[in-house]
């Protein structure tokens, strides 16, 4: 999934999956560099508080208060591909299955949710039907229904939703005539109630995992009437999980989450619902925000920092100072951070390989604060997946710096074939003066080679949106990639997969280079096919390594999460499926003590 935060990635998209009898592999570091070290330690630190033993102390009731660095682009969970999106609406719309709200390795295993258990495969894996439970409700006291997650799986196809994963698209087979959603009376004949509350899909190849695939937003339920007014809909839409969404504005920066009073922890093995109402806060101040969760005074003692890390300026003495430590949730984001290359634009390989040589990965990882927040990248897929490959293209182990020679010679290597590099280069990033405090060492960088650097900064609250659209017209956009599952059918299909790219105007998912090459297309697809789960992960890595050769992103880091909160919050680790803290596992130890809205940040 994409994600906004400065130092995760996120966006999550298509793929068919593992063999028949295979299942995504958990994910795993495969070394411990110096900064990883540097990270554990800080982990074992702050055990007590941001692990299991947190929930030891976790009382029922009080206010939480979440700091955010945007708005979340989407709640209808149909629109939703952005992992920050995808961990608050964990609180709102159900799935058929879901993970673990617990710490370590645990938060990758997956649970049934809706669903009584992880689904039923038949017909070498092309069939898969789930029973779902019995007396779960909507807010409005209304039952959940099979009839209504067919509802939910069917907006999918709708042009409205092209802001969302595409998997549904992807791997559901169509109509014989390509089915367009709901709206016009008709219905997907691959997806089928056979009863109340048994459901079936019927998908175009077999799909090993295809359980993990519903653990998405994009596949929760929908009750029908209730969405009638989408943008509405996309603001506050109809819970069954233990909170509601309070009455807002798309004005407003700060939302409230209450308790569902229809919501039944007996039939809810994972969501915790220890407070009693969530506050959600934009400020994007960080060393403000930062600042406010040391001093803990207050309010700030109930806060806790959803997406974005200790500010750089703070770092060190958080992770020096032990008291502060134990207030920091951290590890792995198992995310890749990286700018993709607009290949409608910079459509010349030696104008992009210049792009890519002259980058310096070591100023901007250390304006976000040095080796501790992550590992330089190399490949798109991260080293947590099985998948990944070790390959150094543009020998960014040998020299973080970027190599300017290299990247002039490209520069030449175009001119004499009649090609001329861009001289001006326009560069897209949310509107968030962090981020911009990175994305400005690219500058430096770039005047190197004698090329202008245009930064242009986009509403936070509608930036993927924004770069998904091909008309954009920039030439390098700022993005992150969380997997959806532990498989490079997760990272690869949807960032790269041509078809993906629409016309100006309409959604391209998550292919923000624009990218179309009939090999590549040809790659993914024989990838998919792929019954053999080792033969696959090699394929996959192959494909990567095809991909940096390309020069079609530009990967700069591996991020790891360093998230501070107050003195009164427990419950806080984190998850690994959205990179942050899960929201579903958090608390108060004192639920007395109360919280003003105005943050004491900024």
């Amino acid at each position: 999934m994409p994600n906004l935060s400065p130092e995760t990635g996120s966006s999550r998209s298509a793929a068919t999956h593992l063999a028949p009898q295979a299942t995504p592999q958990p994910r795993r570091l495969r070394r411990l560099t110096a900064a990883a070290v540097a990270l554990v330690a800080l982990g074992a630190a702050s055990a007590c508080d941001s692990a299991a033993d947190a929930n030891d102390t976790v009382a029922s009731g009080g206010t939480l208060r979440v700091v955010l660095p945007s708005l979340p682009e989407h709640l209808d969970p149909q629109r939703i591909a952005a992992a920050m999106d995808a961990n608050i609406s964990r609180l709102l719309s159900r799935t058929l299955t879901t993970y673990k709200a617990e710490p370590g390795a645990a938060s990758s295993e997956l649970v049934p949710d809706l669903a009584t258990d992880l689904g039923r495969p038949s017909e070498n894996n092309t069939v898969w039907e789930f029973k779902l439970r019995e007396g779960m409700k909507w807010e409005d006291g209304a039952q959940v229904n099979c009839q209504q997650l067919k509802y939910g799986v069917e907006r999918n196809f709708a042009a409205t939703f092209d802001s969302g994963l595409p998997y549904a698209e992807l791997m559901l087979k169509d109509n014989a005539s390509p089915y367009e959603g709901p709206f016009g009376g008709k219905e997907l004949e691959s997806v089928s109630c056979e009863d109340a509350y048994t459901v079936r899909f019927r998908l175009k190849q077999p799909a090993g995992d295809f359980n993990y695939t519903v653990a998405l937003p994009i596949f929760s339920p929908v009750k029908p009437g209730a969405d009638a007014d989408k943008e509405a809909y996309d603001l506050r839409p109809l819970s069954n999980g233990p909170y509601r969404v309070e009455a807002r504005t798309a004005k407003d920066s700060v939302f409230t989450l209450v308790r569902n009073e229809h919501w039944s922890p007996s039939l809810d093995s994972v969501r915790k619902g220890h407070p009693d109402k969530i506050v959600f806060q934009v400020d994007e101040n960080d060393p403000a925000v930062t600042n406010a969760l040391i001093q803990d005074q207050g309010a700030d003692r109930n806060t806790i920092m959803l997406q974005n890390n200790v500010a750089p300026n703070f770092l060190q003495q958080v992770i020096n100072d032990p008291k502060l430590s134990q207030r920091a949730a951290t590890g792995p984001t198992g995310s890749v951070r990286y700018f993709a290359i607009n290949t409608q634009l910079v459509k010349n390989l030696d104008c992009r390989k210049a792009l890519v040589y002259a980058f310096n990965k070591r100023k901007y990882r250390q304006a976000m604060g040095g080796s501790i927040i992550g590992d330089l990248a190399t490949a798109m897929l991260p080293p947590g997946l099985a998948a990944h490959a070790k390959f150094d293209h543009y020998d960014t182990l040998v020299d973080s710096d970027g190599n300017e020679d290299k990247a002039l010679q490209h520069i030449e290597k175009a001119k004499a074939a009649g090609v001329t590099c861009p001289d001006t280069i326009s560069v897209a990033l949310p509107d968030n003066d962090t981020i911009a405090r990175y994305v400005k060492t690219m500058v430096d960088a770039y005047v190197r080679i004698g090329v202008k650097v245009n930064l242009k900064r986009y509403p936070a609250d509608k930036y993927w949106g924004t770069i998904a659209d091909i008309g954009h017209g920039n030439h390098l956009v700022y993005a992150g990639w969380l997997p959806d599952w532990a498989n490079g059918s997760a990272v690869i299909p949807p960032l790269f997969d041509g078809q993906l790219v629409k016309p100006t105007g309409e959604q391209s998912g998550s292919n923000y280079s624009f990218l179309q090459n009939a090999d590549i297309d040809k790659a993914i697809a024989e990838a998919m096919g792929e019954t053999n789960a080792e033969r696959q992960y090699k394929l996959w890595g192959e494909l990567d390594s095809k991909l940096s050769e390309l020069a079609v992103t530009i990967p700069v880091l591996y991020p790891n999460s360093i998230r501070m909160y107050g003195s009164n919050v427990a419950g806080a680790f984190i998850h690994s499926q959205f990179g942050a803290p899960d929201l579903a596992a958090l608390g108060l130890k004192d639920p007395s003590i109360p919280v003003d809205v105005t943050s004491s940040g900024s």
